[in-house]
């Protein structure tokens, strides 16, 4: 399925136009948010900007992958894979990969952090974290967990792994297709110190697409680990005081 039909060029150049044009509009608005908040408003304008983030990328994206296989006549059941056999065992692949990678991920995070101090450059979390410590009302925290385990696994697999990947692949580039999603993929986090785990991460999701020949095999593999993530950091004072009684 990897290969079975070549992208485009020209349909894949209006998608990345499509979403540079989304990014463009999410930063505007960004911008106006905080012109036209109220004073109250503003202790939570990281969350805002969260969400007008995630409605400008991932789900615009998602709406711009939809037009990109209408146009290739497919659909979305043939693009994730959900039509081929062995899908169960697929998922179960993709659940155990997603287990034996979070500690690798976490301690190449740890690694990351302790290699920007001892240069003297400071480590932050990732922007979304620094969201997810500022969000206190259920609400919000439920539309972060649906932006982080739904919606971004989703769309950031459809258009890396789904689209970016298969389509330098197609055009005898293998290595480069890795290189350049996985390189990519972690950029786009904007966060220097997960930059070397989550382009290792991106690796394992390559790897997960090809040995299973499905996309929503790294689809599950992401959104566990976020979900893993995302539930670790809200019960991270019952996570210590459960370890601290062994």
């Amino acid at each position: 399925m990897l290969s079975e039909r070549p992208w485009n060029r020209e349909v894949f150049l209006l998608l990345i136009a499509g979403l540079l044009i989304c990014w463009c509009l999410g930063s505007l608005l960004g911008i106006l948010l905080e012109q036209f908040l109220s004073v109250d408003a503003l202790a939570r304008k990281s969350f805002f900007r969260f969400l007008i983030g995630t409605l400008t990328f991932h789900a615009a994206g998602l709406v711009l992958v939809h037009q990109f296989l209408k146009l290739h006549g497919m659909t979305w059941s043939g693009f994730l894979g959900l039509t081929q056999p062995r899908l169960g065992r697929a998922i179960l692949f993709a659940m155990v990969v997603a287990v034996l990678v979070l500690p690798i991920v976490l301690t190449l995070n740890e690694w990351s952090a302790h290699l920007l101090d001892s240069v003297g450059t400071k480590a932050v979390p990732q922007p979304t974290i620094k969201v997810l410590q500022s969000t206190v009302g259920l609400g919000e925290r439920f539309c972060f967990g649906v932006a982080a385990i739904v919606l971004a696994p989703l769309a950031e697999e459809a258009l890396f792994r789904g689209i970016l990947y298969p389509f330098i692949k197609q055009r005898g580039h293998p290595w480069l297709a890795l290189c350049v999603t996985s390189l990519v993929f972690a950029a786009v986090h904007a966060n220097l110190m997960t930059f070397v785990p989550l382009a290792f991460l991106a690796v394992v999701l390559v790897f997960v697409y090809e040995r299973t020949d499905k996309l929503l095999a790294p689809i599950v593999t992401h959104a566990l680990f976020n979900a893993v993530n995302f539930f670790s950091f809200i019960y991270e004072a019952e996570l210590t005081r459960f370890f601290h009684q062994f």
